[in-house]
């Protein structure tokens, strides 16, 4: 099995594709960590703060090489609970046939490339059954494996040359998407993937539609909507807020637009 993995995480650009795809709803799942204290993670979402949950094992180079980079850590000392209290951070050990001397590096190479505990402020598990269902849940087919999860649980993929700049602008993204208050109903809304378009079932009731990037800025606008299918070929693969304004207030989406 460890064999199979190590090829996974050298061949990121392949197997990537198959992790949960951008836009989708985090699973949620409760975890001891490696100090005997549990966390949930839609405690922390239902708290309001963004939750970077990364997956990674303990003989990897690649893992390793990225933890060294403390991009995690110093997002966490800044913006963790002893900072500004926004980012939550969790890390996800994948490997079962581990025990917990490779968190202490304690091991020979090919289990541990390091001590994963010295210096690491935020939680860190050795997911072992029952539990690692979590991976499964997610998708695991290679590490890292790192994901941004808004407090509305949308997750996004994060790639490991994210300064800590553009991670914090993760973090406000999701600000942004939490900010808009909702009003209306209109039924169901959904993409559909295959003619690249907004659906919304009760679209007599819509005014007007303005689709905006994470940034807060209109990329798209739609005055009279006068079918239930909206299209949207012309906008960029990413992740969108569509808010749909209706007599009584709007209502706001996000998709993740292929």
């Amino acid at each position: 099995m460890k064999h199979l993995l190590v090829i996974a995480w050298l061949l990121p650009g392949i197997c990537g594709f198959a992790q949960v795809p951008d836009g989708s709803t985090a699973p949620d799942f409760t975890l001891t960590d490696y100090y005997g204290t549990t966390h949930t993670l839609y405690d922390y979402l239902d708290a309001d703060k963004t939750v970077f949950l990364e997956i990674f094992a303990a003989h990897c180079p690649t893992c390793w090489a990225y933890h060294q980079t403390h991009r995690l850590k110093n997002l966490y000392e800044q913006y963790g609970p002893d900072g500004t209290d926004e980012v939550m951070v969790l890390a996800l050990e994948y490997d079962q046939y581990n025990d917990s001397l490779a968190f202490t590096g304690n091991h020979e190479p090919w289990v541990t490339q390091g001590n994963w505990l010295e210096g690491t402020p935020y939680p860190i598990f050795n997911v072992e059954d029952p539990d690692r269902g979590v991976f499964t849940d997610y998708n695991v087919t290679y590490y890292p494996a790192i994901y941004k999860i808004c407090p509305d649980r949308i997750l996004e993929q994060v790639y490991t040359w994210h300064t800590e700049t553009q991670l914090y602008q993760m973090v406000q993204d999701c600000q942004v998407a939490m900010s808009i208050a909702e009003g209306g109903d209109v039924g169901n809304i959904r993409i559909d993937p295959v003619s690249r378009s907004l659906v919304i079932d009760r679209f007599e009731q819509v005014q007007r539609i303005d689709v905006l990037d994470l940034q807060g800025r209109v990329v798209q606008q739609v005055g009279a909507v006068t079918r239930s299918l909206i299209p949207l070929a012309e906008l960029p693969t990413g992740i969108y807020l569509f808010r749909i304004s209706t007599e009584n207030g709007p209502v706001v989406r996000r998709f993740y637009l292929e």
